[in-house]
């Protein structure tokens, strides 16, 4: 249910200086003096000139007199948009259709072109009533409906806690969401995650009127992360009224109940010269088991075995298990062999059982057997996940405001805050113990929670010898067995689970004004984003060596062996002994002494602060010449603190079995880090009219644009665009621009903090004599990391598009337009480890090769004795990545009354669709002389949008369809990239809106009922899939 302002929003008095032009002129110089956004008819406002307005007057009034003898009128005007057409006197039911908003809108977002009519660069703008309409949860999920969204991330997905994966973010062609620029009403949003990307459901959803995608390169204008584009959410600044909205929705199944709650309120103040506006916001919605779903239960679980070669390719199997381990404990790896135990599991607590694998592989197309992985079968008594989520559980809050004052006829003063938090909360993966000698998973086979038979079937000698704990590799001691469990005989809660808060607290205030034909305007901004992320039931490995070594006191309690030492007894005194034989053996208090809670805690400060002033600087020969500049400072900060240090290893001190190369929590843990970076930048634009009114040149115009920007840690950079736009005839306009982008390396890239881990190594460079005079390479244990790269630089990007928009005159209200672009990324960061093939090129080059700087070595390159063995092992990010992408977009708008058709028919009909065919996703390569890969995703994806407005009523349709790709990642070859069948089928979801208006004592009101996904469609069969990365977000649900 929805209560609407009961007027459209007028402006206050303010002052107005338009000389008498033309309309496709005075319009758009109306628009940006009045901030505000302007849908007309672009074609017919050539060769209309309009008369001057000047003085202080109110919006209604100011147009009203600005169109007079022009022959158009308004249609409408909601307070935030107004929508002009042709004069007529009988067409009452076409002021509900809204012209094409991509090509004819006219808007304010750029400093030199205010109508993106006339934008070189394409631009789709979208309103959020439109989004709203079918998918009222949150305008994240309705932008991911749309063709050039594609590899988002959503708020439903699940993840490990080692970041947030929590947040709504945008990408962009799949091109990477840090490299899409977000804006909040023409500023940088406050980063929500490390690596840059900013969470929607941070920004205030309600008062945004519209979102302005432009979907091209655009670093020019708007500086680093504008490699693909901008999403700049538009705010409603002259909201008047009250405004509450409230629904809520469940979905076919019964479950995922979301409710959303808002209230909007705004009102002139001081006379008129002030203005105050503020909106609370409340949406929650319940986590979805994925058992709950067709394709959840354990029968359907789909798992990718094989190896990628033509003998043994990728192959999609049911039923998937890991034949490793069971839900009660599989018996793996005795020492010595376990004479009656081998083969056997615990299904049911304490007894051992016949455990059957399930079946290797599966079968090819041509019903051949497949060798498919050793760690994956088909069905059998093997674990699985009967705990994953289709999307997580989640609630937010925000609180939004803002006060403008017209110090005078020209300058207006403004300040606004924003406060928002969001919590996500879901489980990820059982818990488990993990098979491996190097795992904590090894049991003496006289461990007193074993019945004397069961000891006698795994062979127990009755000794306790001692594992090595600096062994590599790690050797398993005698009268042991290894056991591989998933750990769920206590329920959801034993499950991995991950819980995130994240809060924004922003306050932005500035100056707006204007001097003759020119617009100034100053702004500061201060932002926190603090992000909290805890990781449950993480496994401290060091607990559970304590744990699992256990013996029986002479008082015949069942005791840790480290508690009962003296040596160990006090730092070991809480030890709870588990008992893992059997799907509910462990208890409570041993599961919590060895899974706890880790967590971190991130902040990310902007201060951004910057000047601009933009306007008409001389009149040219085929038009007024604009320009504009500007500055802006930005002080960028980033602060990790954590409870537990990456560097925090196992200390097998007093413990029996033990591996101290281990860390000590199984799941990732972030190191405290802080930095900081500040960035100075200087641009200029110019909009300059060339040739007007010749044959085949109605008009032509040039933009420029350059931007100088210096980073403090990074170096400078210069970005520039060029565009065109010439308008051939009234009904065809051609357009396109080459530019040169960024995306400068974020404070994580260059300084994220050392992970290390001990592993294996087999070093190409180091040797060893064999027999026979020859040589081996010599293979030990060695430190590995993880770390930024402080000696980044911007990844640049060499950006084209070209496009035709076509507004036909026999047809009125038809817009189409149709753009090519293309993009190369060059300097790409990519995140090179230490592989065989990058120490071979390294050896290649005889020492010389960056990638040498990966193998930190004690001695010269020249020594290849052990002794200059590598001492640690680097994964570090690098500018030697490239990556490109190319594609074309389409977008048709029609509007048209029923009377057209039949006389007496009444209504109106409004029709949109934007298309998407990108045949090339990401080809990339990771490093010169590495196979180039690319995003195996659906190349064509269409969204249409069909409404029919009657009187108070009103239905509207959006359906979403993306096509069918290969999951074939890269060249294929015998040994990479075969698939059994790679095909992905099509998907395609059908969203229904039905909607009235009354009014109940004065109060305008709208009643709405929403189906999402009418059909139930199911997504394909896709191991391992994420939602937005292969389809856009898929829910089948109701919400009234």
């Amino acid at each position: 249910m929805a209560v609407l302002p009961a007027s459209p929003a007028l402006a206050a008095p303010r002052h107005i200086d338009i000389p008498s032009e033309e309309a496709a002129k005075s319009i758009p110089e109306f628009a940006r003096q009045e901030n505000i956004q302007i849908i007309a008819p672009v074609s017919q406002l050539h060769g209309i000139k309009t008369p001057a307005v000047s003085g202080r007057m109110e919006l209604d009034e100011a147009l009203k007199t600005l169109l007079v003898g022009t022959g158009l009128e308004v249609a409408s005007n909601d307070g935030a948009t107004i929508v002009l057409r042709q004069s007529t006197a009988d067409e009452s039911d076409l002021a509900a259709v809204m012209p094409p908003p991509s090509e004819t809108i006219i808007v304010t977002g750029s400093r030199v072109i205010s109508d993106a009519g006339n934008s070189p660069t394409p631009v789709t703008i979208v309103s959020t009533k439109q989004l709203r309409d079918t998918t009222p949860g949150n305008l994240a999920d309705g932008l991911n409906k749309l063709p050039i969204f594609q590899g988002s991330q959503t708020i439903g997905r699940p993840g490990d806690g080692s970041q947030n994966f929590s947040s709504n973010t945008l990408n962009l062609r799949n091109f990477g969401a840090n490299r899409t620029l977000v804006l909040l009403d023409g500023h940088r949003a406050t980063p929500s995650n490390a690596d840059g990307t900013v969470d929607i459901d941070t920004l205030p959803q309600m008062l945004v009127s519209r979102i302005d995608i432009v979907t091209g390169g655009a670093s020019a204008v708007y500086g680093s992360d504008a490699v693909t584009g901008v999403v700049n959410f538009v705010l409603d600044k002259k909201f008047k009224g009250v405004k509450i909205d409230a629904n809520s929705g469940l979905s076919t199944y019964g479950d995922a109940l979301s409710t959303n709650l808002g209230i909007v309120g705004g009102t002139d103040l001081l006379r008129g010269r002030g203005h105050f506006e503020a909106s609370l916001e409340y949406r929650r919605r319940d986590p979805v088991n994925q058992s709950a779903r067709p394709y959840g239960p354990a029968s359907n679980f789909a798992a990718e075995v094989g190896t990628g070669t033509a003998a043994n390719p990728f192959n999609a199997i049911p039923n998937g298990r890991r034949p490793s381990s069971s839900f009660g404990g599989a018996i793996q790896g005795c020492v010595p062999a376990c004479p009656l135990a081998a083969g056997t599991h615990f299904a049911a607590n304490g007894v051992l059982s016949a455990f059957y694998p399930g079946i290797a592989g599966a079968t090819d197309a041509k019903g051949n057997p497949t060798l498919g992985s050793s760690n994956l079968n088909s069905g059998g008594d093997g674990a699985y996940s009967p705990y994953g989520q289709v999307f997580n559980g989640y609630r937010q809050a925000s609180l939004f405001s803002r006060f403008s004052y017209d110090l005078a006829d020209t300058v207006t003063f403004y300040i606004q805050g924003q406060a928002s938090e969001a919590y996500s909360f879901g489980w990820y993966f059982p818990q488990k113990i993990q098979p491996g000698a190097g795992q904590a998973d090894l049991f003496y086979k006289n461990n007193p929670f074993l019945t004397r038979a069961v000891q006698a079937q795994l062979g127990n000698d009755g000794t306790n010898p001692l594992q090595d704990p600096n062994a590599s590799p790690p050797v398993q001691p005698s009268n042991t067995f290894q056991l591989g469990e998933f750990l769920t005989g206590l329920g959801q809660t034993q499950t991995n689970a991950t819980g995130s808060v994240n809060r924004v607290l922003s306050v932005q205030t500035g100056l707006d004004g204007v001097i003759g034909r020119f617009n100034w305007s100053l702004f500061y901004t201060h932002a926190e984003n603090r992000l909290a992320v805890d990781l449950i039931n993480n496994q401290n490995l060091q607990h559970m060596y304590a744990a699992q070594d256990v013996v029986q006191t002479l008082g015949g309690k069942i005791a840790c062996y480290a508690a009962t030492q003296a040596a160990t007894a006090a730092q070991y005194a809480d030890c709870v002994p588990i008992n893992p034989f059997g799907p509910t053996a462990v208890s409570w208090d041993a599961f919590h002494y060895v899974f706890q809670t880790t967590d971190f805690h991130q902040t990310n400060t902007l201060n951004d602060m910057g000047a601009s002033i933009a306007g008409t600087v001389l009149d040219g020969w085929a038009g007024p010449i604009t320009a504009a500049v500007s500055t802006e400072m930005r002080f960028n900060a980033y602060d990790i603190t954590s409870n537990v240090p990456s560097s925090s290893f196992v200390d097998c001190t007093g413990l029996r079995l033990c591996n101290a190369l281990l860390p000590r929590y199984s799941q990732s843990v972030l190191q405290p880090v802080h930095a900081s970076q500040n960035v100075w930048e200087v641009a200029a634009e110019a909009e300059v009219p060339v040739l007007k009114d010749l044959p085949l040149v109605q008009a032509f115009d040039l933009n420029l644009a350059g931007r100088y920007t210096d980073y403090s840690v990074s170096g400078s950079v210069q970005t520039w665009k060029i565009g065109f736009n010439w308008n051939v005839v009234g009904a065809l306009r051609l357009r396109g621009t080459t530019s040169i982008d960024i995306r400068a390396p974020t404070l994580d890239d260059l300084f994220r903090p050392a992970t290390i881990l001990e592993n294996i190594f087999t070093d190409l460079h180091t040797t060893v004599p064999g027999p026979n005079g020859t040589t081996t390479n010599y293979t030990s244990t060695t430190a590995f990391s993880s770390q930024g790269n402080p000696q980044l630089v911007p990844e640049v990007s060499r950006t084209y598009t070209v496009g035709a928009v076509w507004t036909p005159d026999f047809v009125s209200g038809l817009t189409m337009s149709l753009d090519y672009y293309r993009m190369h990324l060059a300097n790409a960061i990519g995140s090179i480890a230490p592989s065989t093939t990058i120490q071979a090129i390294c050896e290649a080059s005889g020492g010389a090769s960056i990638y040498c700087a990966n193998y930190q070595r004690p001695l010269a390159f020249s020594d290849t004795t052990i002794a200059n063995f590598a001492t640690r092992l680097i994964t570090r990010n690098l500018n030697t990545a490239s990556t490109e992408t190319e594609g074309w977009d389409f977008e048709a708008n029609y509007g048209w009354a029923m009377s057209d058709l039949v006389e007496d028919w009444t209504g109106s009909w409004k029709a949109r669709v934007l298309a998407t065919y990108q045949p090339v996703i990401n080809k990339s390569v990771l490093f010169p002389g590495a196979p180039w890969t690319r995003s195996p995703n659906s190349s064509t994806r269409v969204t249409t949008f069909l409404n029919y407005n009657l009187n108070d009523w009103s239905l509207g349709l959006q359906d979403t369809w993306v096509s069918g790709f290969s999951q074939v990642a890269g060249p294929v070859t015998p040994t990479i990239n075969n698939w059994v069948n790679p095909h992905v089928n099509a998907w395609n979801q059908l969203d229904v809106t039905i909607a009235r208006n009354f009014e109940i004592q004065g109060t305008d009101m709208t009643a709405y009922a929403v189906v999402q996904n009418l059909f139930n469609a199911q997504p394909a069969y896709i191991p391992n899939g994420t939602i937005g990365q292969w389809y856009p977000v898929f829910t089948s649900g109701y919400s009234v």
